[in-house]
């Protein structure tokens, strides 16, 4: 004859062990989920450039620089230290460029590395699914047939890494 060994704790207590580690692993899959997609950064940043001729002054024209923030994620995303500098070509008979990377130099200092401050608060925020255009506007010389806008953000306040964009714009029109 059989001994009979009650079975009953044992199978409560797998029941028990099965959902906590049903719980558990939802859980973690969740953390994983939002972790690796939902809350990473998803901004497409660009730069755009428009020229504006003056009537009354045939020595300048003013640039309006666009900086183009889309937000791709689906959560609000923060900008800080927005900064911009613009460069012109020192000379167009003979262009120079850096020996280390082959790129071409642009010497002459239109506006130096700015910081550029949002109207209120210390950072611009865009929100899931938006397009947001900033605008800085600067002169620049009308002699001037090339200039190269260098820009940047912080996705944190105090960030190591920053986002950047650089792209050249033509002056005159063609």
């Amino acid at each position: 004859m059989f001994l009979e060994f009650p079975l009953e704790p044992f199978k409560s207590w797998a029941q028990v062990v099965s959902s906590v580690g049903s719980v558990l692993a939802l859980g973690a899959a969740a953390f994983w989920f939002f972790r690796t997609s939902k809350a990473k950064q998803r901004i497409q940043f660009d730069l755009d450039c428009k020229i504006h001729p003056l009537n009354d002054n045939a020595t300048q024209k003013v640039a309006e620089i666009q900086f183009c923030f889309e937000n791709k994620g689906f959560v609000e995303h923060r900008i800080y230290n927005l900064t911009v500098s613009v460069h012109a070509l020192v000379s167009e008979q003979k262009l120079e460029s850096k020996a280390k990377t082959g790129e071409l130099q642009f010497q002459r200092r239109i506006l130096a590395r700015t910081q550029l401050a949002p109207p209120i608060g210390n950072y611009y925020f865009i929100r899931p699914g938006i397009r947001q255009v900033v605008t800085h506007i600067v002169p620049i010389d009308a002699r001037d047939s090339l200039i190269r806008v260098t820009a940047g953000f912080y996705y944190v306040e105090r960030g190591a890494y920053p986002h950047t964009a650089r792209r050249v714009f033509p002056t005159r029109s063609l």
